[in-house]
């Protein structure tokens, strides 16, 4: 009985510290690539900061972004190879305001 508990003890710390914060991370993460704009500044996994210049949405195949990484350098990527939203399109617009003020 004694080792019964133990191991549900095991199994419930291992889900709380180790599963569920993950998990939390990946479902952020798909909310973010899902309300990815034209003009969101983003991270890649390559560690490229980039601007949204276009997303394209093909019949057949996967969704394609066109990133511009600064000087009029643009690649072409898929969503998965966004790690994170850094800033969205509104707020540096936002930010101009407050500093014209």
């Amino acid at each position: 009985m004694e080792t019964a508990i133990f191991v549900l003890i095991v199994a419930m710390a291992f889900y709380f510290i180790l599963l569920r914060p993950v998990l939390q991370q990946q479902r952020r993460q798909r909310k973010d690539l899902v309300n990815l704009n034209v003009g969101d500044e983003v991270l890649t996994q390559g560690g490229l900061i980039a601007h949204v210049k276009e997303v394209q949405i093909p019949e057949e195949g996967p969704t394609i972004l066109v990133l511009d990484l600064g000087s009029g350098v643009e690649v072409r990527a898929v969503p998965t190879a966004i790690v994170q939203k850094l800033n969205s399109a509104e707020q540096p617009q936002q930010q101009e305001q407050i500093r014209g003020s």
